[in-house]
């Protein structure tokens, strides 16, 4: 899944666009909409950060799941897509590693 944010951050008088971010289910950018065109990322960007800005959900994409996709529940009932040995569960995302993995093994 893929979930379509617009930056609604309070610019103050300054003149900033807020763009539109593309956000997989595991935190990264996939893509990024400026005023002018969609860039997509050949490779999701680990490095997006939302501290100090805020968004709104516009949008979801949802991918359609894969033979190699494996579906698992969290502790908490949350669902998590396992896939060439990552998982997109918060653990995995900051750790790189989570039981869910684990359990595989």
């Amino acid at each position: 899944m893929i979930e379509i944010l617009q930056e609604v951050t309070d610019w103050g008088s300054a003149s900033v666009f807020n763009g539109i971010y593309h956000v997989d289910d595991t935190g990264r950018l996939v893509a990024y909409q400026s005023e002018h065109e969609l860039k997509t990322f050949k490779n999701p960007l680990k490095g997006f950060d939302k501290r100090g800005r805020k968004f709104e959900k516009i949008g979801i994409i949802d991918e359609p799941t894969a033979s190699n996709v494996i579906i698992v529940k969290g502790s908490k009932g949350n669902e998590y897509r396992i896939s060439a040995g990552k998982c997109s569960c918060p653990g995995f995302v900051y750790r790189n590693d989570c039981k869910h993995i684990k359990e595989l093994v």
